[in-house]
């Protein structure tokens, strides 16, 4: 009983993977629709187009029948006209041979009065036995019905009339001498069954008639349609067609686009729960956004965030969360500043350390003018109670420590030891450390803040992230012990709808009141930065 439970596992399983991947063969159908409604119609639109200017063919098709004499009738066997093979197949071969030759294709030619060469004339010809009935089909192809029409008629006619005046003239060459045989026999023998008067009879009529194993059975009737093209066959084709290489361009557009389409990608490749689903934003910006110029579904997206991933993460007085991506301009930056708030506005004291130290935008983005910057932190030319800077968004406030635009040359000297450093200061000072990293599979040098860092959240862009980097990118935390909680899916083309009063988004960064003077980390005084900072 247990092996049988089992196997009926494995079927339902099996059963489920097949339907997983009929529903992925369908999402990709679906999300490339337009390419496959764009290869159909361009084919339809070139089938159109080869109906349109390809040259009209007619066919119009005469029947010729054959039958062959047998050998024993001693007076045509002597004849030039065709015998019996014993084999039926083969005669009505032979017949249909006739009518493809040179001789009759410059007869027809020349009884048409044709502007062509009888080489052209049999080009547009073909003769085919019709089944096993000793009829031989005699099919011809031309710009006009009518000239296929006469073209299919004659040749056929004069097939019939070379090979008669072959037989007339083997019986006038035969003639004379069988007159003088007949006249010196005595007229009482020269006639009867099978004497040299009966054939002598036989002859001269024959003389009168046409070749009896060719006969023009079936005229060939004027065609009412031109056989190529055919409109509907060629339109139904470039239908199928179209669709075919719709289909086949999709799949391989997936192949070579490895960018991510659908949350359901995610779960086939990376083994991560997301955290939060964060709708696409119509405002585009090189810099990061602000939450107060997000709209009002993506701003409770990130209070989802701060409540799921405070239920995942580690219980303490004071929590770190890394935020980082695969890839530039996913909006990590963005998720950072926007997680930070909301745990501002959840009345956590927080702290948003800016640790993409060659590509920083907070100074910008917060509008700091002057100030102590992480990188003088991290070299402990000043400490980091002295060089946060507390702005206020939304009515909260939180502090941000941001990085300078000189700061890049620092970032390959960062070390563990400095990076933990910070970490732990930080902590001591807040509730809540939300730190910006840069994407780590192009930037390795904030690794130590992932993985001294109590959670890490990944950031994906809906039709920009690629599969391969996001996947480099576990691999890249899970092998220096830094694995990452969850995802952040940005770019959702169904926005939620969510029920609660709105709050006003048009309130600027607050400055902070200036100070006079800072204390250095040796307890130095160090004059305070002097430009105001402004809202952005």
């Amino acid at each position: 009983m247990q092996d049988i439970g089992r196997g009926q596992g494995r079927d339902r399983s099996r059963s489920g993977s097949e339907e997983q991947s009929l529903v992925r063969y369908y999402q990709t159908l679906r999300e490339r629709r337009w390419l496959i409604v764009a290869c159909t119609v361009l084919a339809l639109i070139a089938a159109g187009v080869y109906v349109k200017v390809a040259t009209k063919v007619y066919q119009a098709t005469a029947e010729l029948e054959v039958q062959p004499v047998s050998p024993s009738n001693s007076v045509l066997a002597t004849l030039p006209i065709l015998q019996q093979s014993g084999d039926p197949t083969e005669d009505v071969l032979t017949g249909a041979s006739f009518v493809t030759t040179p001789a009759v294709a410059k007869a027809v030619v020349a009884a048409l009065h044709l502007k062509m060469s009888p080489g052209d004339a049999l080009a547009d010809i073909s003769s085919s036995p019709i089944g096993q009935a000793g009829l031989v089909a005699v099919q011809a192809s031309a710009s006009s019905p009518g000239l296929a029409q006469r073209l299919a008629n004659s040749f056929v006619d004069q097939t019939v009339a070379l090979s008669t005046q072959r037989m007339h003239q083997a019986i006038a060459a035969e003639l004379p001498t069988l007159k003088t045989q007949v006249l010196a026999i005595p007229p009482a023998e020269r006639y009867g069954d099978g004497s040299l008067g009966q054939e002598l009879d036989e002859l001269t009529q024959l003389l009168n008639q046409n070749d009896p194993t060719l006969i023009a059975i079936a005229p060939a009737a004027l065609p009412t349609s031109p056989s190529s093209p055919k409109t509907k066959l060629t339109l139904i084709a470039g239908l199928f067609a179209g669709l075919l290489l719709g289909v086949g361009a999709a799949f391989a557009f997936h192949a070579l686009d490895p960018r991510l389409r659908r949350e359901e990608q995610l779960r086939d490749l990376l083994d991560l729960p997301v955290l939060a689903r964060i709708p696409r934003e119509r405002k585009r910006s090189t810099l990061p956004l602000l939450p107060t110029d997000l709209s009002i579904a993506a701003q409770e997206g990130f209070r989802t965030l701060r409540t799921t991933i405070t239920a995942r993460g580690s219980s303490g007085e004071s929590n770190s969360y890394l935020v980082t991506g695969s890839a530039p301009a996913e909006g990590k930056s963005t998720t950072a500043i926007s997680l930070a708030l909301a745990f501002a506005q959840g009345g956590r004291r927080v702290i948003l350390i800016e640790a993409d130290l060659r590509k920083p935008t907070f100074a910008t983005v917060f509008g700091l003018k002057s100030f102590y910057g992480v990188e003088q932190v991290l070299i402990g030319e000043v400490d980091l109670a002295h060089a946060l800077e507390p702005v206020r968004l939304d009515g909260t406030s939180m502090r941000v420590l941001a990085a300078h635009q000189s700061g890049a040359e620092l970032a390959d000297r960062m070390s563990f030891a400095i990076v933990r450093k910070l970490i732990n200061d930080a902590k001591a000072q807040a509730d809540v450390v939300v730190i910006d990293s840069p994407p780590l599979t192009e930037v390795i040098d904030a690794l130590p803040f992932a993985q001294l860092a109590d959670e890490v959240v990944i950031v994906a862009r809906l039709d920009y992230s690629r599969l391969n980097r996001l996947v480099e990118l576990d691999e890249l935390l899970s092998q220096h012990g830094a694995a990452a909680s969850g995802l952040v899916l940005v770019g959702e083309t169904q926005r939620r709808q969510y029920y609660y009063a709105s709050v006003p988004t048009d309130r600027p960064i607050e400055p902070p009141p200036r100070r006079s003077s800072r204390p250095a980390a040796d307890g130095r005084e160090l004059p305070a930065p002097e430009p105001e900072r402004s809202g952005s």
